[in-house]
């Protein structure tokens, strides 16, 4: 009886072990010539692949997979009149885990990847800029590491690029400058190790434009106010030095910036001041000095206003009082006169939810040489 029962519970146990532990991966050969199979066997290969690579038993979901439907898939969109070919390949936050296989650059007719929020890990394979039908490529949120390839600059149609929270190095900059149609460029927390170039001002559909803590340096070059799509610049985190571009005020689509956590020196461009849109502006810890200037008075729609940490004098411009909009008002740790509120609109002032001034007390006084000449106003 104790023989019969040990065989029982070795059985049980080798049971549950084939269950929950050995893979049952797809069968290329199985899966891609099965009668009815509709997406071409290339494309076919490099989904069975992807799955493969990627632990595609333990996805969160894998609905389908295998099947001879290909647009039945999950994360899968095909079209096609007779084959199938993939348009959108969509696994975001689906438990990926392993390498991006080189082979789904034969989805040739593939308008969006997403394979963001997983465990992917190792680099981004070159071969993807054979995707030469790509408008969205969206990658952010894995392990990522090695440089941005080169071939990437090949992809002409491509809209919006994310690749952010990766361990990226090297340069990323050359590889978007000529990409004429990226409208969103969202890389934050990587390593890469540049300056930001002139040719920025190739990107002209850029509205988007995100890279807190990447590791750029040096100063922000005047071609970057020559985007006149640009509504979101937020390059906080990083080693940007020199003085703000003092015809930021071109850049009429302009809303939000944040250049917090830099080496800025020089005064506040007073050309901001003519952006009736601008609602966000963060250049906190910084070596800002001077006033701000009169004409900010201007930016009515203002809700956040962070300039804490720098060397900024004189007082709030009382024009401020027509901004009723205002919900942040920050001023923390500068060399204010005091008041720094003008009497005349400190009821204003008292009504804001969010604010806080607190003196650095007075510095050694410094003067630049601000004024790059007439920026058309």
């Amino acid at each position: 009886m104790n023989v019969l029962l040990s065989r029982c519970i070795l059985l049980v146990l080798c049971w549950y072990l084939t269950m929950n532990v050995a893979r049952a991966d797809l069968d290329f050969n199985t899966v891609c010539f099965q009668p009815g199979m509709n997406a071409p066997t290339l494309e076919c290969n490099a989904l069975v692949n992807l799955y493969n690579i990627t632990g595609g038993d333990h996805w969160f979901n894998n609905s389908n997979w295998g099947s001879a439907d290909v647009n039945s898939w999950y994360g899968v969109s095909a079209f096609g009149p007779v084959e199938l070919n993939v348009w959108f390949l969509e696994l975001a936050g689906n438990n990926l885990n392993g390498i991006i296989p080189s082979n789904l650059s034969a989805l040739t007719e593939l308008r969006r990847m997403d394979l963001g929020q997983n465990d992917l890990y190792s680099f981004i394979p070159s071969e993807f800029g054979q995707l030469l039908n790509l408008e969205v490529l969206l990658l952010g949120d894995n392990h990522l590491d090695g440089v941005v390839p080169a071939s990437l600059s090949a992809l002409s149609q491509l809209r919006i690029l994310q690749l952010q929270n990766n361990q990226l190095t090297g340069q990323i900059m050359p590889q978007v400058v000529g990409l004429s149609a990226l409208a969103t460029l969202w890389i934050d927390n990587n390593e890469f190790i540049e300056t930001i170039p002139a040719a920025i001002g190739q990107m002209s559909s850029l509205a988007y434009f995100s890279a807190w803590n990447v590791g750029f340096y040096g100063q922000l070059p005047n071609a970057l106010t020559t985007l006149d799509q640009l509504e979101y610049l937020f390059l906080l985190g990083n080693e940007i030095s020199g003085k703000l571009p003092e015809c930021m005020g071109l850049m009429s689509s302009l809303r939000q910036v944040d250049l917090s956590g830099n080496q800025l020196t020089g005064q506040l461009p007073e050309s901001l001041g003519f952006l009736t849109n601008f609602n966000f502006i963060s250049l906190n810890d910084n070596q800002l000095s001077g006033s701000i200037p009169a004409s900010w008075s201007q930016m009515t729609l203002l809700q956040g206003f962070y300039l804490n940490n720098n060397r900024l004098t004189g007082l709030v411009p009382i024009g401020f009082g027509e901004m009723s909009l205002m919900n942040q008002f920050f001023l923390n740790g500068n060399d204010f006169d005091n008041p720094v509120i003008p009497p005349e609109i400190d009821a204003w002032y008292q009504q804001i939810p969010n604010k806080s001034i607190t003196p650095q007390g007075m510095s050694e006084t410094l003067f630049y040489a601000d004024f790059d000449g007439s920026c058309g106003f």
